[in-house]
């Protein structure tokens, strides 16, 4: 954040909304509201620093500031439904676009073509962590192990019951959730649903279950 607030600064004098690059809007979706309210407070601060010294033209600097921060916030709200490929195409789209950190509370993950965009995200150094049922791991089919010996971090519960929870939460500005499990039946049969939201106060609440839970859980180990 401190290098798109060195950027605005830096043009308090020449800043015109139709002249931002392309890399800096693309910087700007990828605030989360946290993040976009604190560089907001930066540059207001900074704003009156400016005016002190008798700078020119800082009102209008900071509206165009604001305005452009505002107009490249990343709103997401979509639900989306199986059978059929919707639900799956976008957990894959989410996954290919993670550029720092998964994590994921799912119940079952038989599906290999979804483990293996897991699998990818780590290999390019964004942070995956995976909660998931212990006796479903266990099943034909699962991805867990696999993950696992991949060197995801993974953790399980040791219950008669169920770790039921299907979300996800990208780059902790996206949360996923709904009944579909990460299944090839979930894809190609049953009638499930899948919503993705970026609400700050959905998504923050996913983050701290999801926390929550890592913190309560037992760690899988490679080869378990």
């Amino acid at each position: 954040m401190q290098d798109l607030f060195n950027y605005f600064v830096k043009r308090c004098d020449s800043l015109l909304e139709n002249e931002v690059p392309k890399s800096i809007t693309g910087r700007l979706k990828r605030l989360n509201r946290k993040d976009r309210e604190a560089l907001k407070k930066m540059l207001i601060e900074k704003g009156k620093e400016l005016e002190a010294s008798g700078h020119s033209h800082v009102i209008s600097w900071l509206e165009t500031s604001i305005t452009l921060i505002n107009e490249h916030a990343f709103h997401f709200n979509r639900v989306f439904f199986s059978p059929g490929n919707d639900i799956k195409n976008e957990i894959k789209t989410l996954l290919d676009h993670a550029s720092q950190t998964v994590d994921l509370c799912i119940f079952t993950i038989t599906d290999n073509e979804l483990a293996r965009r897991i699998i990818s995200c780590h290999k390019r150094g964004v942070k995956v962590r995976i909660i998931t049922d212990d006796e479903k791991m266990e099943d034909n089919g699962s991805e867990i192990a696999k993950l696992a010996g991949a060197g995801i971090p993974v953790k399980i519960d040791h219950s008669h019951y169920h770790m039921h929870n299907k979300f996800g939460i990208i780059d902790g500005k996206i949360a996923i959730t709904g009944s579909f499990n990460w299944t090839y039946t979930a894809t190609k049969h049953n009638q499930e649903n899948l919503v993705a939201t970026t609400k700050f106060e959905i998504v923050q609440q996913y983050d701290e279950e999801f926390n929550r839970l890592w913190n309560e859980l037992f760690e899988l180990k490679a080869g378990q």
